[in-house]
């Protein structure tokens, strides 16, 4: 997605972008500061200090993961623990928009690095829906990533991302081979991540300019990879969420995910924000950045043989192409009291 959507200046449609904005310093704040300035009620106070509980480890344990964990374990059976790591968890993230010399968007990456890796059990996998580079995915911005990514190996928590418009598939190829080799087709980034209940297929909504001083917006799904996805639908056997960077009025896959009963929602990012819906008769959410601007947050999604859960952790909300510091932000209270804690649930 654009980083910025001042109508003056948009460089969606012209790359010539004013950087100085996207660097401003990050506004860093204490645990009382930061739960001051997010919740001011109540119930507000409470979810954060849920959130922020420290079981007594010294170390946060993210809101919802440890009682997830127990709610599948009570009504299933199975738990499914294996040297502390949750199959039935993972974590979705989208529009992390992260290169060198970055503020905000380095210290929100950073931020939810060390709370995934915190998780206490940790989560199978990591999800990024797209936009993994800033604006042109120069191969700074990959290697950057890979040091920045470093915790999760280390914690052995592997991550799957998608082509966004700002990633080029060459770069990240070239700095990381060893996820590209496992694309389940030569042309394009496309990668299946497999749970217990339920797959996730990422596929490449990426149209990428030769130029790479350019992108373009729109994505696409084009007939080969459309193809081969309707193919490998037919031979799907357990339930499969399909998702991309762009939304489905881009990709326009939902005549195939209509024709395939395998199929039961479809995630993307690309919009900022944190969005429920159905299109065209297809259960769909559009995932909050990681940290560039509009809704900022994760979603941990928690899984049992019957359903899918996605839960918001919403940490911030900004305006477009604006750090954290930027005043007056008035939707900023309104906006994260009315999504923190939103769920979305998919029959499996």
């Amino acid at each position: 997605m654009n980083p910025s959507q001042n109508p003056s200046q948009n460089p969606e449609q012209n790359s010539s972008l004013n950087l100085n904005q996207n660097m401003e310093p990050s506004l860093r704040k204490s645990r009382r500061q930061f739960l001051t300035t997010l919740g001011k009620t109540t119930a507000g106070l409470a979810f954060w200090s849920a959130f922020w509980d420290t079981r007594g480890t010294g170390t946060s344990t993210v809101f919802g993961a440890e009682n997830a964990s127990e709610s599948i374990a009570n009504t299933t059976g199975i738990t499914g623990l294996t040297a502390g790591v949750d199959p039935n968890h993972l974590v979705l993230l989208a529009d992390t928009h992260c290169g060198p010399g970055l503020k905000h968007q380095l210290d929100f990456f950073r931020k939810t690095i060390q709370e995934i890796v915190a998780m206490n059990p940790r989560p199978a996998h990591v999800l990024i829906y797209g936009d993994f580079a800033f604006l042109f995915g120069k191969k700074e911005d990959y290697v950057l990533l890979k040091s920045l990514l470093t915790p999760l190996s280390e914690a052995g928590i592997p991550w799957t991302t998608c082509m966004g418009n700002h990633d080029r598939r060459d770069t990240f190829t070239e700095v990381f081979p060893e996820h590209a080799e496992k694309s389940l087709m030569s042309d394009r980034l496309v990668f299946r991540v497999e749970t217990p209940s339920v797959d996730f297929l990422l596929l490449d909504s990426l149209i990428q300019y030769k130029d790479t001083s350019k992108w373009i917006t729109p994505g696409e799904i084009l007939p080969e990879q459309r193809d081969w996805l309707h193919e490998t639908l037919k031979a799907q056997t357990k339930p499969i969420i399909l998702g991309a960077h762009h939304l489905l009025n881009e990709t326009k896959i939902e005549d195939i995910i209509q024709a395939h009963s395998c199929v039961v929602g479809y995630i993307n990012g690309h919009a900022h924000y944190w969005k429920p819906n159905v299109y065209n008769g297809v259960q769909a959410l559009t995932l909050p950045s990681c940290g560039h601007w509009g809704d900022i947050g994760i979603v941990n999604a928690f899984l049992t043989p019957k359903e899918a859960k996605f839960q918001l952790f919403m940490r911030d909300y900004l305006l477009g192409n604006r750090g954290p510091d930027f005043e007056p932000n008035p939707d900023r209270q309104k906006n994260i009291a009315a999504k923190q804690g939103a769920t979305w649930r998919l029959d499996l």
